[in-house]
């Protein structure tokens, strides 16, 4: 497995195929009080694809664009 580390969105152009797994990660359980830290994603080839949110980050534009897409199936 390729681990690839991408800091506050996914790169442009990336094309994670039709089916997407996700897993996110936080400072703790409580999404009003707790930050999110880490969205990692893999289509299953072998890659994981992680991006790191950045303390106050509030956008994310590649990442929002493939979620957004109802030609992807997002498994969480």
């Amino acid at each position: 497995m390729t681990n690839r580390l991408y800091q506050n969105d996914l790169p442009d152009g990336l094309d994670l195929g039709p089916v997407v797994a996700i897993d996110c990660e936080t400072m703790g359980l409580n999404p009003h009080r707790d930050r999110l830290c880490l969205i990692q994603l893999s289509s299953g080839d072998g890659n994981c694809h992680l991006v790191q949110v950045a303390v106050g980050q509030t956008e994310a534009p590649n990442l929002c664009k493939m979620l957004a897409d109802p030609n992807v199936l997002k498994l969480f």
